[in-house]
């Protein structure tokens, strides 16, 4: 009998002695009010920040959020989901970081590689020698990532641009029901050292920047039911090999419309450009006009390069 109680505590011991030292979860949990990173992130003991809850989710697990509250900058380095729906989770970054930095390197643990954010409101406003000025760098920066989808979140008041792509791979990224707005660098910046930047935009609208959005090289975009309004230049091509589709896009209130350049498409149906000092500046590449558009109202309103009629 002693014999037996004996084996099953050296078993019992062995078990332990093999568990990993820090757990991660499939799902975990950050709250304002009861939270703490020393804790394990479950639902009954939160953890206090993203970043704490990160170092506890498993690859491909979730981060809700519990109660309305600021949860800190973060850096994603595996496939996540941080879901904030139904609360207000808020990242509040300021002058030497950006609210979210994505930079998932390649790993058999992770083939996927894919970061989705959902419900949160990310803000770069901060106390900097001035009240409201913009202190944090950009909104979502993402470095390493096969995919990327942003849905119901606001992005204001960045230093630099509300969401960057500057990757050295390709790299696709989706947007929905996204709004950008007040950012001293571009709404959302495409750009790719190799491979292409994909990106699918939908009910997303851009106000208050020097460049709505920004395609700069290797850039495949679709934007569907976009505002772009109040920008120094609303939708923008750098560079060459960028193709951008455009379908119920309001371009109004910029000093230039569209603006493309050598080597570069825009091709644009069912949209109203109106309200520009330039409506359209093709700059050498080609601005299509594909059917449905009225480009009216601006001082100078510019040419479509051609228009290809729906079939």
């Amino acid at each position: 009998m002693h014999r037996t109680i004996l084996c099953a505590l050296i078993v019992g011991s062995t078990m332990l002695s093999a568990l990993p030292a820090s757990a991660q979860a499939t799902r975990t949990w950050v709250s304002q009010a009861t939270g703490d990173d020393v804790f394990p992130c479950s639902r009954t003991q939160p953890c206090r920040t993203f970043s704490g809850a990160m170092a506890k989710t498993a690859i491909n697990g979730e981060i809700n959020c519990i109660d309305a509250g600021g949860y800190g900058a973060v850096t994603i380095t595996k496939s996540v989901t941080i879901d904030c729906t139904g609360t207000y989770g808020s990242i509040l970054a300021n002058a030497i970081t950006a609210g979210v930095i994505i930079n998932i390197t390649p790993s058999a643990d992770d083939p996927h590689r894919s970061v989705r954010l959902r419900g949160l409101s990310l803000n770069g406003t901060g106390l900097s020698g001035t009240v409201g000025t913009r202190t944090g760098l950009d909104g979502i920066r993402i470095l390493q990532a096969s995919s990327v989808f942003v849905e119901d979140t606001v992005i204001n008041d960045f230093s630099q641009q509300g969401i960057k792509v500057a990757a050295g791979e390709g790299v696709n990224l989706a947007l929905d029901n996204v709004t950008i707005r007040n950012t001293s660098g571009s709404g959302v910046t495409l750009s790719t050292a190799a491979g292409q930047v994909v990106a699918a935009l939908n009910n997303v609208r851009i106000d208050g920047t020097p460049v709505g959005v920004s395609a700069n090289g290797l850039v495949r975009a679709d934007l569907r039911n976009v505002t772009l309004a109040h920008n120094t230049t609303g939708l923008r091509t750098m560079n060459s090999d960028n193709i951008i589709n455009v379908d119920n896009m309001m371009l109004s209130f910029s000093a230039t419309g569209a603006q493309s350049s050598a080597g570069n498409t825009i091709r644009v149906a069912n949209s109203t450009i109106t309200q520009n000092a330039t409506g359209l500046f093709p700059n050498g590449g080609s601005i299509v006009s594909m059917s449905g558009n009225s480009l009216t109202g601006n001082t100078t309103d510019g040419n479509f390069t051609n228009t290809q009629p729906k079939l």
